[in-house]
């Protein structure tokens, strides 16, 4: 069964409010992102689950091995990939606070203190 891409982006969509208070436009491209990362972590679960996760194989020299699903790296990135995406959005414990409410705005930021120092020093 295929879950639809706007699935995710709804259950993210409404993570970042709870936590933040609001959703901004401009996280729209990284939602995205990990809503379809998000998306394609479950398909390839969901392969995994319904195969081997070891197969015994024959070599070359006629010997037997296991071998690995082929789709164990895939899953590992996947994962890897999700969590970074939460982080980038702010929704793990890795981001502080700070980070999320940190204005990133151009521009003379008034409680920064050596951006007062600079424009002092160049009058």
């Amino acid at each position: 069964m295929r879950i639809d891409i706007n699935y995710y982006k709804r259950i993210l969509k409404k993570m970042i409010e709870k936590r933040n208070g609001q959703y901004e436009e401009w996280l729209e491209p990284q939602l995205h992102a990990a809503a379809m990362c998000w998306q394609m972590l479950e398909k390839v679960q969901d392969e995994l689950m319904a195969g081997k996760l070891v197969e015994p194989k024959i070599g070359s020299k006629d010997q037997w091995y296991n071998e690995v699903n082929p789709l164990m790296p895939t899953y590992k990135e996947l994962q890897r990939t999700i969590i970074q995406h939460y982080e980038a959005l702010g929704l793990n414990f890795k981001t502080t606070p700070s980070k999320i409410k940190e204005d990133t705005k151009r521009g003379v930021d008034e409680k920064d203190p050596m951006a007062g120092f600079y424009s002092e020093a160049k009058k």
